[in-house]
């Protein structure tokens, strides 16, 4: 139960204004004495007989010294809710067409209100305090002056704002008309460690369903501080036309914004027609012309110019753009149309003719090891589908070419495929999924005539294999985070290289040094470039919790033969495997005569450690 209690006799009136005056009144939580609700005074008055023409008269809405607690508890349980029969069903009338009455106001004052919300759960606090406004006249002929001004304040994040605004007010619900005179706005305060500025200022303003006239209104933000800026300035034309089809001939917005060691300075200006009544709004011609900076930019500096177009019918829940943009030596072109926006069901299509984003993006930092988190609900809800055309892109210092895919959200999986491109003289195809529904990851690729050592310089920054090659993929992970997916990687594997070369260890010099260890010569000096020519190598991997596991290596080379098996652990980034080398009987190729007296003998090549640092020789021991 609550309790309230009021001080004073209520003084109410019937005739022929109808209304009811408070004193202190005090409403607390439930089963509690800490306060919900409280006031110093309150009065509202209406006048009787135009109620009866479906007319408000207020004379009077005067209310002082509110104060409201609202709560949300540990259980998400609102302070409130016992009062709204919350968890309560009851059947709804059919309602027609709504009609709003005709509204008539003498004077609002409402002085030092203060509403309050915590959530003990997380314990984010928001205060709006010191809240006031007054009102003359407001009668939907002439315009009232209206006065406000308000202190938000807060924890998590840390806020002190304090707003005012003034201006002449003239507004009639019924026929849709709203006025402005000399209004004004201005926030100043700070949130978080940012100081903040806002100002709008609307000389004139009068729309109505027969004509919209009035002035240009301007519009500033600022907000400064040790991690972010923003600098924007908004200057709108004078409204034309009605309502229903208001005109404003133009809009620029002028921007100047940084945040990390990124900045973006430039202007947009666009026409904008809208629809107040739908509502709807169409931006049909926007032009941008910004320069992006940064130190993982080219040049430390990016010029984009860009042609866009935009409407939206919110009454019909529809939307329609297109863009086409120019940077560096690349344009875009991209057209999208959305059936409905909550949820969003669309459409998509975006072609490039090239696009470089390893110039575009700066280097990001990697992930700490306790923050490596993969969240996929925000796949849930959206329905979208859509096709990517990209005449040649780089992306971590991979470049493909002739890149095609079709995209598909639905259901909280997000579908690529199939996608297929060119790729170092070979070409890749397959398929990826990302699903919401278990947080699952799922690739399937082939790749075929791909030239490895361009690849693997561009790709790993390594240089360790020459020739072509093939493969396929089939691999598919579930976890929490990049760790988790690492080890609970399962699928399979194959890869077939030909023509070509191992680097960084001569498999034939080393059977020579052993042939030195057996005492028969000296060990040949080992050459500054080892490589071990090969015709073909081919392996393939089953992987299971994140262990590819191989057991079929097959190599040949001129002299040689290769076999080989072991493990890399994908989830601990480690490496052991042992690849043999045996030499067949011949007189001919890597090694010639010096090595057909040891037909037959076959030599161990270890490779353990931590992969990108693991060791490659040859084990004696073996």
């Amino acid at each position: 139960h609550r309790t309230l209690t009021i001080e004073g006799e209520p003084r109410i009136r019937l005739y022929p204004v109808a209304g009811i005056a408070l004193g202190k009144l005090v409403l607390t939580e439930p089963a509690s004495d800490k306060v919900f609700i409280a006031l110093d005074s309150a009065e509202i008055a209406v006048a009787t007989l135009p109620l009866l023409s479906r007319e408000v008269a207020v004379e009077a809405l005067r209310i002082s010294g509110l104060k409201v607690n609202i709560a949300r508890e540990a259980d998400g349980r609102l302070n409130f809710a016992d009062l709204t029969g919350a968890g309560e069903t009851e059947a709804s009338p059919e309602l027609g067409e709504l009609r709003i009455p005709a509204v008539r106001i003498a004077q609002i004052a409402i002085e030092r209100a203060r509403i309050g919300y915590r959530d003990v759960a997380s314990g984010r606090e928001v205060t709006l305090d010191d809240f006031n406004l007054k009102t003359g006249r407001l009668d939907g002929a002439t315009p009232g002056q209206v006065t406000f001004s308000a202190r938000l304040t807060g924890r998590k994040p840390e806020l002190d704002i304090r707003a005012q605004a003034a201006g002449a007010v003239r507004f009639n619900l019924q026929r849709q008309e709203i006025g402005l005179d000399a209004f004004s706005l201005q926030v100043k305060g700070r949130a978080d460690r940012d100081t903040l500025a806002v100002e709008i200022a609307a000389p004139k303003v009068e729309i109505t369903p027969s004509y919209a006239s009035g002035s240009a209104i301007a519009a500033s933000v600022k907000l400064s501080g040790p991690k972010r800026r923003l600098d924007a300035k908004l200057n709108m034309a004078a409204a034309e036309g009605t309502a229903r089809a208001l005109s404003i001939p133009s809009l620029a917005l002028e921007l100047d914004a940084g945040a990390e060691g990124q900045s973006v300075k430039g202007k947009f200006t666009t026409p904008l027609q809208a629809n107040l009544a739908g509502p709807a709004i169409e931006l049909p011609k926007i032009a941008a012309n910004l320069t992006l900076s940064g130190p993982g930019l080219p040049q430390k500096g990016l010029a984009l110019l860009a042609d866009a177009a935009l409407k939206a019918d919110f009454g019909k829940q529809s939307a329609a753009g297109e863009l086409a943009a120019r940077f560096e030596d690349s344009s875009l072109r991209a057209k999208f149309a959305a059936t409905r926006l909550a949820p969003l069901v669309a459409t998509f299509d975006v072609k490039a003719d090239r696009l470089n984003l390893d110039r575009l993006m700066p280097p990001k930092k990697a992930p700490a090891k306790d923050d490596d988190r993969i969240d996929l609900s925000g796949l849930k809800g959206p329905r979208v589908s859509g096709q990517v055309a990209i005449g040649a892109l780089t992306a971590q210092r991979v470049r493909l070419a002739d890149l095609k895919a079709d995209v598909k959200l639905a259901g909280g999986k997000l579908e690529v495929a199939p996608h297929s491109a060119n790729l170092y003289g070979g070409t890749l195809s397959g398929s990826l999924v990302a699903d919401a529904n278990g947080n699952r990851v799922a690739i399937k690729e082939a790749v075929r005539g791909v030239q490895l050592g361009p690849l693997l310089r561009d790709a790993a920054e390594q240089d360790r294999l020459e020739g072509r090659g093939k493969g396929t993929f089939d691999v598919a992970a579930a976890g929490a985070g990049v760790s988790a997916m690492k080890q609970a990687l399962g699928g399979t594997a194959r890869v077939e290289m030909r023509d070509g070369a191992v680097k960084g260890i001569n498999l034939a010099e080393a059977i020579q040094d052993v042939r030195a260890v057996l005492g028969s010569r000296s060990a040949t000096a080992s050459d500054a470039s080892k490589r071990t020519d090969f015709s073909e190598i081919t392996a393939s991997f089953v992987i299971r919790n994140g262990v590819a596991h191989n057991d079929d290596l097959q190599g040949k080379a001129p002299l040689l033969r290769l076999t080989g098996g072991g493990d890399v652990d994908i989830g601990n980034s480690t490496v052991n495997y042992t690849a043999r080398a045996a030499v067949v009987a011949t007189s001919k190729g890597q090694g010639g005569r010096d090595l057909s007296s040891l037909a037959g003998v076959t030599v161990p090549v270890r490779i353990t450690g931590a992969r990108g640092r693991h060791g490659a020789g040859q084990d004696h021991g073996c």
